[in-house]
């Protein structure tokens, strides 16, 4: 477990965190079915879908997972934990809609198959696009990290501003230029 904390220290988790939601946002921009055989009362013989159109909430998980991102660094405590549970959902229910894409093109094409064709029939095949796997590789790296952001996060130092942002403290022990400077600032002699 060890190994495990170390790896998801806050800049690594952050990062994967907003790779995956990078994955799923572009996955819903390129084609995930191309339906070809289309009944006669369609203007073309093929149709390619993209993620968008055959699932429309997974373009808002995709934003939902680079917020929570951009959130948890800011965040501390409970609501990291709050933000890491948001951003589970959102991994969670784009991997539900990347794998009915996959399992049964068919199914998840028909509503905006239907949107082009004016009717309901089915196409004769479904080829499934490679950036149906984009997404569904997004989402599980979602889920993961957003996993590791509930568990290790807690561990995480909140503490992280620099030295050289920090407030210098009127009468530090060994205090550097930076401390003196702001001593100076404050109205305080630094020479004392």
């Amino acid at each position: 477990m060890g190994h495990l904390a170390y790896f998801f220290q806050r800049k690594n988790t952050i990062l994967f965190i907003q790779i995956a939601s990078v994955l799923i946002l572009v996955s819903t921009a390129l084609t995930w079915v191309t339906a070809t055989g289309l009944p006669d009362t369609a203007a073309a013989d093929e149709i390619s879908l993209s993620g968008a159109e055959m699932a429309p909430t997974i373009r808002a998980m995709g934003v939902v997972g680079v917020a929570g991102g951009v959130a948890a660094t800011i965040a501390k405590g409970w609501l990291r934990g709050l933000i890491g549970a948001v951003v589970f959902g959102a991994g969670v229910l784009s991997f539900v809609a990347a794998v009915l894409a996959l399992s049964n093109p068919a199914a998840a094409a028909a509503p905006a198959l239907a949107d082009y064709t004016g009717t309901t029939d089915p196409a004769a095949e479904y080829a499934v696009g490679f950036a149906v796997w984009m997404a569904l590789l997004g989402s599980i790296l979602l889920v993961i990290t957003s996993l590791a952001l509930l568990l290790f996060s807690p561990g995480w130092d909140d503490d992280t501003t620099s030295k050289k942002f920090s407030r210098g403290k009127p009468g530090a022990q060994n205090p550097d230029e930076i401390d003196m400077w702001d001593d100076l600032s404050d109205g305080e002699d630094p020479t004392k």
